[in-house]
């Protein structure tokens, strides 16, 4: 499934970052590629149930049981854990819908360059309602994780609430209410909705959220940490988390002319936290990638870095079937249940037997029965004093 649009680096879902920390924006606007993660790739996955269900009311999330979507880097299955928590929104949303009546938008896009030019976004759905004068306008949106989100004064949601709302309130409401529907949330009920004037809704754009997007703008834009960071991206490139992550290193010696990692025992809670996020953030791990893989090809290419040596390493692929003609007759007591649009994989029918009440370790050993996997060689770097033999020329082929 393709983008539906390039992402506002003021936009909604990072809207709590850049208006407690503006210069991150700039930290964004330098970045090469923004990679999807599995974790966001589920999301969009989900999100596109909602919303095939919500624009034909023939079309229910079981329906798309077993379904791939394809979305900017994966290709993610629709689970029956997916189905169960759209389904929470769906059944909301549908029954708002007939509560209410009105006009259901579905993925309405919207443009907040009335408020500041590079402000736009897209809401998951809302409510129109028809006698518009005096009403309520009703916004909705979809959250697929696990971490609590509330729908209290939170600044993704008003923006989605204006961007729904429009310039100049063209609906005539009074009101507009927000609701989460996040169905997979921890310690919290699924639907949570808050309400709030439109006069309340259009001041806190002037007053609140132009003046932060202004402020992104200044080429010394301040930074800012709090628990906004914890999703953040750029966060080895932040000066502040730099300068406060490098401050718990060693200082540099003449007998260690680098610094030195401090014990861990040794670390407070919040030096854990921030040691933690600075060194494990994806442009920080993305950074280390390149230089390893650098490292591989100067060593392929015959390039001598001392202390460092290239070896061949062995691993064994997924299970894969021999035979599937031999493992629909062998599993042909069990029906279509070993079956999606085609033959199930070994580690799904594995699971799908368990469910069945075969025991786990019957059920691993009848299907390893019709299995094989592929011995996968690698090349890693690794120390010179690793007991593996360093590879010679052969190993170097491999790079021609």
């Amino acid at each position: 499934m393709p983008e539906k649009e390039v992402h506002s680096f003021i936009g909604a879902s990072s809207a709590e970052r850049w208006l407690h920390c503006p210069g991150s924006v700039r930290l964004y606007a330098q970045l090469p590629e923004r990679h999807e993660t599995s974790y966001a790739a589920t999301g969009t996955a989900a999100h596109q149930v909602c919303e095939w269900c919500l624009l034909d009311s023939k079309k229910e999330p079981e329906m798309f049981l077993g379904t791939m979507i394809q979305t900017k880097e994966f290709n993610i299955e629709v689970t029956e854990q997916m189905v169960e928590a759209t389904r929470v929104y769906v059944d909301h949303v549908r029954g708002q819908y007939k509560k209410y009546g009105g006009t259901l938008l579905v993925e309405q896009p919207f443009d907040l360059s009335w408020v500041h030019p590079g402000m736009f976004g897209r809401n998951d759905s809302c409510i129109i309602p028809n006698n518009t004068l005096g009403g309520v306008l009703r916004v909705f949106d979809y959250k697929n994780g696990r971490k609590r989100v509330d729908a209290l004064e939170n600044p993704q949601l008003q923006y989605y609430g204006l961007g729904a709302l429009g310039k100049n309130n063209p609906w005539f409401v009074d009101e507009v209410e927000i609701t989460i529907i996040q169905p997979n949330g921890i310690a919290k009920s699924p639907i949570d909705t808050w309400c709030t004037t439109t006069k309340d809704l259009y001041a806190w754009a002037m007053d609140v959220l132009r003046p932060a997007a202004i402020a992104t703008e200044a080429p010394d834009a301040p930074f800012g940490d709090g628990r906004w960071c914890q999703f953040c991206e750029v966060q080895s490139m932040c000066p502040l988390k730099r300068d406060k992550a490098l401050a718990l290193l060693g200082d540099p010696t003449p007998a260690h002319p680098v610094a030195t990692l401090p014990a861990v025992s040794s670390l407070k809670p919040e030096e854990i936290g921030l040691l933690s996020a600075f060194f494990t953030s994806e442009e920080f791990t993305s950074w280390v990638k390149a230089l390893a893989a650098e490292e591989q090809a100067a060593l392929a290419r015959g390039v001598l870095i001392p202390g460092r040596k290239l070896i061949e390493a062995t691993s064994l692929s997924n299970r894969k079937w021999t035979d599937e003609a031999a493992v629909i007759q062998a599993f042909s007591e069990f029906g279509e249940d070993i079956f999606n649009s085609k033959l199930k994989s070994p580690a799904q029918l594995t699971a799908t037997l368990q469910k069945l009440g075969v025991p786990k370790a019957e059920a691993k050993t009848r299907v390893d029965e019709f299995t094989t996997r592929d011995e996968i060689k690698s090349i890693k770097v690794v120390n010179e004093d690793d007991p593996t033999p360093a590879r010679g020329d052969d190993v170097l082929k491999l790079f021609d």
